[in-house]
């Protein structure tokens, strides 16, 4: 694992690696909010629909949350300093505590990174069944060949492997 950034909100710390995001609840926030100790929870970018972030102020808390598929969708605010235990207890969320500038400042760079890794991984997720759509329809073509004569059985197999290997 590479981590990348870290944060620690108000209920876990979410840490930012090359292939996932981990909420973590190893800090005193995170114990009492999730009542005691739990496991972490890591979130692969290609399994992670979207990132919801809202900006911490200097008047109202913000946040990061992670949308997967299959996860209980909860109805919790955050607002003027403080957050509703919806929230709090949220097993996808991580609250970020407004406290001053450098707290934005440090969050957005955080977003920015989430986003620039699941853009990184859908585009090589894209790519991936490209090349294997690609292959297919170089094999289905080396069949065709075989078919009408062009190729033997034995050039056939021969093209086949080549292509598999590749």
């Amino acid at each position: 694992m590479n981590e990348l950034a870290n944060f620690k909100g108000q209920n876990g710390i979410i840490i930012i690696t090359d292939d996932y995001i981990e909420l973590s609840r190893k800090s005193i926030g995170g114990i009492v909010s999730q009542g005691g100790f739990v496991g972490e929870r890591k979130y692969y970018y290609k399994d992670i629909s979207a990132v919801e972030y809202k900006k911490p102020t200097l008047l109202a808390n913000g946040y990061f949350k992670i949308i997967v598929q299959g996860t209980y969708e909860t109805d919790g605010k955050v607002g003027l300093l403080s957050s509703s235990m919806k929230s709090m207890k949220d097993q996808n969320t991580i609250i970020i505590r407004a406290f001053s500038k450098k707290t934005s400042q440090e969050t957005d760079r955080i977003n920015e990174l989430i986003n620039k890794k699941l853009k990184e991984s859908k585009e090589n997720s894209n790519n991936t069944n490209k090349i294997e759509i690609s292959k297919m329809d170089e094999l289905k073509k080396l069949g065709e060949l075989k078919d009408i004569g062009v190729l033997t059985e034995q050039e056939f197999q021969e093209e086949k492997k080549k292509l598999l290997n590749n």
